[in-house]
């Protein structure tokens, strides 16, 4: 795969949910902390050239010197601060890349899990599509509640759980994202802002296990899931 491929990895949230002092992607998961399993995933794959590691401004440091500079991986991975919303700090991280990048994987820093083979699968359409978003099917019932009552049922046959990697062609989505920053709506993720602009997003089927691993119940499956494997 003769391609220029680069990763950003988000890992600037504040981890609220998890209701501990140090933030979810710092926590350890067995051996090492959460991001650092994720950086690994990406890391081992030769045709992936560069990684940049999105970081809260509290936790930036401990990236730079426990994981990237520890592990040796500093040809490959950068660390840079994120901004005040997902949006800005994506946008970071792409000024971040070279201009020559051609596709680029948006990935959470809490999704430890993804398979390589998917995540392949994903670069491949990209590369035909410019615009594809990992998915699963979403299996449970989905209700729209307002006031605590129900006004109506999904029909989960057209549903699906949007997740991560998201990839796409590098141009396209610089100029989307800094279009992004110049309105005052606020996007959740990178395929959102795709949409907002009128480009098509591609989906990406996703039968393997790749958890967001946000609260304290995640983390236990998560463990119990290395535990299972011997590795992430």
């Amino acid at each position: 795969m003769d391609r220029n491929i680069s990763v950003i990895i988000a890992a600037a949230g504040s981890g609220n949910r998890m209701g501990t002092d140090t933030k979810k992607q710092y926590l350890m998961l067995m051996d090492k902390p959460i991001i650092q399993h994720t950086i690994e995933k990406f890391y081992k794959i030769d045709e992936i050239q560069k990684i940049i590691v999105i970081s809260d401004r509290d936790g930036i440091d401990f990236v730079r010197k426990e994981i990237i500079e520890k592990e040796n991986m500093s040809a490959k991975v950068v660390a840079v601060t994120g901004g005040s919303t997902r949006t800005a700090s994506v946008h970071n991280g792409l000024m971040s890349l070279d201009p020559s990048t051609e596709y680029v994987l948006i990935h959470d820093g809490v999704r430890p899990f993804i398979s390589t083979s998917v995540i392949f699968d994903a670069i491949q359409m990209c590369i035909e599509k410019k615009a594809v978003v990992v998915c699963s099917k979403t299996v449970d019932t989905i209700k729209i509640v307002r006031n605590n009552e129900i006004v109506q049922t999904m029909d989960r046959k057209v549903l699906w759980n949007a997740e991560t990697p998201q990839c796409f062609d590098y141009n396209l989505l610089m100029s989307c994202m800094e279009k992004a920053l110049r309105t005052e709506n606020t996007f959740t993720d990178e395929s959102s802002i795709l949409e907002y602009f009128g480009h098509k997003v591609h989906v990406c089927e996703n039968n393997d296990i790749n958890i967001k691993i946000t609260s304290r119940k995640d983390l236990e499956y998560a463990e119990y899931l290395v535990k299972k494997r011997g590795a992430v």
